[in-house]
């Protein structure tokens, strides 16, 4: 039998896989985009975290430091035997409270000069600065807060002064440390009166300044018919800059002790 070859062509179509070169650099252009929208994000995200948590700190730092000074003047007191019983070259010695007003940090909005508090009192309270004469403590002291530029480092310096012993000034004497460089605001208003209005409420006085050794002070107790020397409120707005640059402010509204409170420290 005889075999018969037949040659039949049969082509083959060679594919070929990949991209072109203008696709790979849509693909590169694209993957680029996405990359950069995620890094975007992520950095966004990444500031606005660290942005909250500098205000938190800041705002955590604020409250201390209000809590510090509402805590002495809660337990501020006016002492009129020790005020009467100067010599006779120093007739009045000063007790209370004694608040004051100055100019202080420039305010970044307005360019001016905010105004700020001086604060100088006696309070009950236990040392702060005196640890190694704990077991002495009478826990009745003088206790400034002010506010002092360093023309050093040409801040504002936020401090608080302690007089372990009561003498007849009752601005100088005893420890000072700075509590922070930061405070921007440090304000007082202090509640002289409340007069009822005929609709019901009560239209309340307020001031800056306050002296306890006017001598009739301010008012009179409606309880008791004295003159009283301590304001019956006090109304403490702080402002302090935090590192982000931003400025935290905070108001708190606290009542005092009005005599005759604690009336043994009289004694």
């Amino acid at each position: 039998m005889m075999q018969i070859f037949t040659s039949i062509r049969i082509k083959f179509r060679k594919t070929q896989s990949g991209f072109s070169l203008l696709e790979l650099l849509i693909s590169i252009a694209l993957l680029g985009l996405v990359m950069s929208l995620l890094y975007g994000a992520f950095f966004q995200i990444s500031n606005s975290t660290l942005q909250v948590k500098s205000t938190l700190e800041t705002r955590q730092e604020l409250r201390l430091l209000m809590k510090m000074v509402l805590d002495d003047l809660q337990n501020v007191q006016y002492l009129k035997h020790f005020a009467e019983s100067g010599q006779s070259t120093i007739p009045r010695r000063e007790s209370g409270l004694i608040a004051e007003t100055k100019l202080g940090p420039e305010n970044t909005d307005t360019g001016e000069l905010e105004e700020v508090s001086s604060l100088y009192f006696h309070t009950a309270v236990k040392s702060r600065f005196y640890p190694e004469e704990k077991e002495q403590d009478p826990e009745l002291h003088e206790v400034s807060y002010t506010m002092q530029e360093n023309l050093d480092t040409k801040t504002w310096e936020f401090n608080r002064r302690e007089d372990f012993y009561l003498d007849g000034n009752i601005r100088e004497g005893g420890k000072s440390y700075v509590l922070s460089e930061t405070v921007t605001k440090f304000e007082l208003l202090l509640l002289e009166s409340e007069t009822a209005l005929a609709g019901g409420g009560f239209q309340e006085k307020w001031s800056r300044e306050w002296n306890s050794d006017e001598e009739n002070c301010i008012g009179t107790s409606p309880l008791f018919g004295e003159p009283f020397c301590l304001p019956r409120a006090v109304k403490l707005t702080m402002a302090l800059k935090g590192e982000d640059g931003n400025t935290v402010t905070d108001s708190q509204v606290s009542n005092l002790c009005v005599p005759p409170c604690n009336p043994e420290i009289f004694k």
